[in-house]
């Protein structure tokens, strides 16, 4: 009995010693004996937050991997609770800061806060910070573009073997030519398809003018040709016009055209769009995507005028200006479209400094057509032989036409940014226009006294004017 009240004893003076407070330490191997009470732990080192830390994110912005915002310095210096009872000093007797601001660079910051997967990357300003937001721009490019027409007719053939010596289109398809574009921009709004700062105008109203402007271009042939068309129904230098146009010595084709085009567009990017501001720079701020996007509409008015020359020198070797017996076909048409067209853009952003674009554009244009059409040489304007008209002179000038025209342009580039406001630009244009009155589609080939059917101009023609073009775009 004895024995037991003693075990008793033991185990309850045991179980008191281990309801005692203790202190966690390694002691090596484990041991079946209570360890004794350690001494107070006097003023330690707090651990304290650090610049390189959530803070990264903003004040009021959680990271992706954070739940609950940071503590401010007044949670982190209230007194501990529990058994410790005061706050824990540190020897240098502060308060633990945390960072108001990043100490990284907001280029660094704006990297940081790129979206996770889909695999877009994010771009960093070359040249930094907020400066690559602009209100305004403006832009000059050198264009060297030629015209490309499908169809033609031939005009001229040897009088014994009947090869095609000239045609319609000979000299005008190939014939490269200089031009310029010039554009100037005001940069408005922001939004969410904006930078991720919100700092850049995504939208701007531009004004754009472009021209090309050939010279004339001349093919000729020489010795026995004659030409495809009737000139029967013309009478010249007291003889049928077709006289130097038949076992002729000379005869050559001469071409030219004039291209001018003037718009009035509001444009818009998402993201780091190709249109605007846009074109100044990757990125604004360098926190967007790679790819981006945006859209264009306004009004445009387009000009186009075409003139073809048929001559030929029934004796002599050139044109002279001075001899009888040679004799000039001209043709000119002229055409004025004014109408509405919508389009969009891509852009990709290479590297920080590279950009590659495309940009496409279409619109339905009312077309005003005139023309007019002569048959005169050294000896005077040609006359009409027979019909109504017969005695009058062959000079035939059309009244206006109204028509549908259509035209559609794409751009291909890229953009090299030399800093925040100064980019290169270089690309290649395609232009096709439907609908209009070209020289090739007016030829008349026979029955010019016919001179209401000639007066109805001929307003189904369609080409291609395509071409390189590089310049340098300002922005502020």
């Amino acid at each position: 009995m004895k024995f037991d009240c003693a075990r008793s004893a033991s185990l309850a003076i045991m179980l008191a010693a281990l309801s005692t407070t203790a202190w966690c330490q390694d002691t090596g191997l484990p041991s079946l004996f209570p360890l004794p009470p350690l001494p107070p732990i006097g003023n330690g080192y707090p651990i304290t937050q650090v610049a390189a830390n959530d803070a990264v994110w903003g004040q009021s912005e959680l990271s992706p991997v954070q739940n609950t915002p940071l503590q401010s310095p007044e949670v982190i210096q209230r007194p501990l609770q529990g058994p410790m009872q005061g706050p824990m000093q540190s020897p240098m007797q502060g308060s633990v800061q945390v960072p108001k601001e990043s100490l990284l660079s907001p280029d660094y910051a704006g990297a940081m806060k790129g979206e996770y997967g889909g695999g877009y990357g994010t771009i960093g300003s070359p040249c930094g910070g907020s400066a690559c937001c602009h209100n305004h721009y403006v832009y000059a490019n050198a264009l060297v573009m030629t015209r490309q027409e499908g169809c033609g007719m031939v005009v001229s053939v040897d009088d014994v073997t009947g090869e095609e010596r000239l045609c319609t289109t000979c000299a005008s398809n190939g014939q490269w030519a200089g031009g310029f574009e010039i554009g100037a921009g005001l940069c408005f709004g922001g939004g969410p398809c904006g930078t991720a700062s919100g700092c850049c105008n995504s939208n701007a109203i531009e004004l754009v003018y472009w021209g090309v402007f050939p010279a004339q271009r001349c093919i000729n042939h020489v010795d026995d040709m004659d030409s495809t068309i009737n000139f029967g129904d013309l009478n010249y230098n007291n003889g049928s016009a077709n006289v130097p146009y038949h076992s002729a010595e000379f005869q050559q084709v001469c071409t030219s055209y004039n291209f001018n085009s003037v718009e009035a567009n509001l444009v818009g990017n998402c993201g780091c769009g190709p249109f605007g501001c846009g074109m100044c720079g990757c990125c604004c701020g360098g926190s967007c995507r790679r790819i981006g996007f945006g859209y264009v509409a306004g009004f445009r008015y387009m000009n186009f005028s075409d003139y073809f020359l048929y001559q030929t020198s029934l004796n002599g070797f050139s044109m002279t200006g001075t001899d009888p017996n040679e004799l000039n076909y001209a043709i000119g048409t002229n055409n004025n479209l004014f109408g509405f067209q919508l389009g969009g853009g891509l852009s990709y952003c290479l590297t920080n400094r590279f950009t590659a674009f495309t940009i496409a554009k279409a619109g339905v244009y009312d077309n005003h057509v005139t023309a007019v059409q002569r048959v005169y040489g050294p000896a005077g304007t040609a006359t009409i032989a027979n019909g109504p008209n017969a005695g009058q002179p062959f000079d035939v000038r059309t009244a206006g036409f109204e028509t549908l025209g259509l035209a559609s342009q794409i751009d291909f580039g890229c953009r090299w940014m030399i800093c925040n406001s100064l980019t290169a630009n270089f690309g290649y244009r395609v232009l096709g226009l439907s609908g209009v009155a070209t020289t090739s589609t007016n030829i008349q080939q026979q029955n010019f006294h016919d001179v209401d059917g000639i007066a109805h101009v001929n307003r189904c023609g369609s080409f291609l004017l395509h071409g390189a073009f590089a310049g340098l775009t300002y922005c502020w």
